[in-house]
């Protein structure tokens, strides 16, 4: 059976052969058997994207909801994944994998195929034919197609392939065409097995891709002859392009999956306890067939001794049901005081020794009874606490040290040839700079940010200081060069914070030339000074020289060689061609003799030509560079 829908593009990779058992290589899956806990249901859900959906509800979706017990299934139709049967289908392997019972295009006044009756592959229509019109394949633009001068024989095969198909099976043909002339186009009939299952007519636009598409089932069948013929006999026009092929599968899949409701477990807790933290209780949820518990406190164990006052909840899990109980639990504190270990301070540090615990009260060592005493300086300090008659005490001592004194000075500058020491040496101290070294001592001579932390006996201060260089002078004019006559041209000293003077007395950063002769300038700061010159010629720039930037090597007379055009006589001439790593690939001291590129790769080249003119007026030695394409 055939069904016709022009209006759908097929999207498919038209690469190799699928072998059979390949082509309907999918699967969906529906998951594991499912259980659910009373009142509860359940999403089944298949990817989207699938051509149908029909599920053992009825359902015709990707998805369906279940809110009972039972055995669902879904069955499901695609395009076959695995890609087109059709060998070659975009031509990028030429012309292998099909037959035809047009001839292939030797040639003739017009190209390759010059003859009806003739095909060629190739990448645009007008380079096997002249007159026919230059555009690229369907998919890139810049593929393979076939090229067709129509034959004067209605119904000549112009393109077949012998696939191997699954039996009982829908497949989707699908080809592009395109006029490759806008005169009588073309029209194409599509068979299986000789059977028509289709035709299109060719715009008489040319270059503009038309698409066929129909369905076909295979039935018992397993191996069928797909062809493609033209209808039309003109002799003239009925020149087209065919493209991207395709014979794609549609496939089926089908999965299922159990769905069980259980009902939910009944945990008893008990009713809400206190006790003192010396005297724990366990909590039992007394479910002993539980397959799970989960306590608040992420433990999993059947019981729990709590330790700590608040709610306490577990979840218990039976057959995928979960239920939870609470209590609230109560437990009596005991007091605690950690005042912490002896330490050491340093001036400036102030320590907060906080004893409160809740409901108990609190006296230290100097009588004092609020819960938090502060610490400024040296000594020894003691608490203690009392709840309900239980108490607690806790001792602690402070040393302090004074804070070492380091000054690195004010921010500053210096040359780049001069350097700064810096010296924060202290008896017992040591010393940590901002490049990790560790004496008292530190050399700077580059600009960056200085820092030094300096310790006694635990305490740290920190300097830090911004330190600029200023460079040397410098400047640079460029090489000695030609000025073309009647041209200016600026030469620029400028540097930062520089004062400027000219051999002819400028002081400005930038001097505008108009004529030869040799220029000097010094520049200084308050690091130096530096000076430059230039020679400065004349040229009458009478010798233009012009280069092309591409050639093809194809004998066709156009732009078959690579030569630059200039005017002019020359003393000397050397041209030299280099590879994109540098390597001296041609080179020749002939003004007229062309590089062609022989036994060269396509690809990029680079080109350097040294000349001297012979003209009349003022010249010198040249070099132009620069790069041109060698194409195939």
């Amino acid at each position: 059976m055939v069904t016709s829908l022009r209006p759908f593009v097929l999207a498919i990779a038209v690469c190799s052969v699928m072998d059979v058992q390949a082509q309907c290589t999918g699967s969906i899956d529906l998951g594991p058997d499912i259980a659910l806990c009373t009142g509860q249901n359940t999403v089944l859900s298949v990817a989207p994207g699938y051509l149908s959906y029909q599920w053992s509800t009825g359902a015709s979706t990707p998805t369906i909801t279940v809110t009972a017990p039972g055995t669902y299934s879904c069955t499901v139709t695609e395009i076959s994944t695995g890609g087109s049967v059709i060998d070659n289908g975009d031509f990028s392997a030429g012309s292998a994998g099909f037959t035809s019972g047009y001839a292939q295009g030797t040639g003739g006044p017009w190209g390759l195929v010059s003859l009806p009756g003739t095909y060629a592959i190739t990448t645009s229509p007008n380079i096997v034919h002249s007159n026919f019109s230059a555009f690229g394949d369907h998919t890139t633009g810049t593929g393979n197609m076939l090229v067709v001068n129509g034959a004067e024989t209605a119904g000549q095969n112009v393109w077949c392939q012998q696939v191997t198909v699954l039996p009982n099976t829908t497949y989707a043909f699908s080809a592009w065409l395109a006029s490759a002339y806008f005169e009588s186009p073309a029209l194409l009939s599509f068979t299986v097995d000789g059977v028509a299952i289709g035709t299109l007519n060719a715009s008489n636009i040319t270059g503009q891709w038309l698409n066929y598409y129909s369905l076909w089932t295979s039935g018992s069948t397993t191996s069928v002859n797909v062809c493609i013929s033209n209808l039309n006999t003109s002799g003239s026009g009925n020149d087209f392009a065919i493209d991207d092929i395709a014979f794609v599968p549609f496939c089926t899949y089908a999965d299922q999956v159990e769905v069980n409701y259980f009902a939910y477990p009944q945990p008893d807790l008990g009713p809400d306890v206190s006790f003192c933290a010396d005297a724990p209780v366990t909590l039992d949820p007394q479910w002993p067939s539980a397959d799970a518990y989960a306590w608040q406190n992420g433990n999993t164990t059947a019981t729990l001794t709590p330790s700590s006052s608040g709610i306490h909840w577990v979840d218990v899990t039976e057959n995928g049901c979960t239920a939870r109980d609470s209590i609230t639990v109560t437990v009596l504190p005991l007091p605690s005081v950690d005042l912490g270990t002896d330490a050491q301070r340093c001036d400036g540090d102030v320590v907060l020794l906080d004893a409160g615990f809740p409901g108990a009260s609190v006296e230290w060592n100097d009588g004092s009874t609020d819960p938090v005493r502060t610490v400024i300086g040296s000594g020894t300090f003691w608490v203690t606490l009392d709840l309900a008659g239980c108490t607690d005490q806790d001792t602690v001592s402070f040393t302090y040290y004074p804070l070492p004194v380091v000054e690195l000075g004010n921010d500053t500058s210096i040359c780049a040839t001069d350097q700064l020491v810096f010296d924060v040496a202290r008896d017992g101290a040591t010393y940590l700079w901002q490049d990790g070294s560790t004496l008292p001592q530190l050399t700077a001579n580059a600009a960056g940010v200085y820092w030094v932390a300096v310790e006694e006996n635990a305490c740290t201060t920190r300097d830090s200081l911004v330190l600029g260089t200023i460079a040397l002078p410098v400047v640079d004019l460029g090489p000695d060069r030609l000025l073309c006559v009647g041209a200016t041209e600026e030469l620029d000293a400028e540097g930062p914070d520089y004062t400027y003077s000219w051999d002819g007395g400028s002081t400005a950063p930038v001097l505008v030339i108009d004529g030869p002769g040799m220029y000097t300038v010094t520049v200084t700061n308050s690091c130096g000074e530096a000076t430059d010159a230039v020679e400065i010629d004349q040229d009458y720039c009478d010798c233009p020289v012009y280069v092309p930037n591409a050639f093809t090597q194809n004998n066709d007379g156009i732009n078959d060689t690579f030569l630059p055009r200039f005017d002019c006589p020359v003393r000397s001439y050397t041209l030299r061609i280099f590879d994109r790593w540098g390597a001296e690939q041609w080179v020749s001291t002939e003004p007229g003799t062309a590089w062609d590129g022989e036994g060269l790769a396509p690809g990029l080249y680079n080109w350097v030509l040294d000349m001297e003119p012979d003209t009349e007026l003022v010249s010198g030695a040249r070099q132009v560079r620069g790069h041109v394409v060698l194409l195939r």
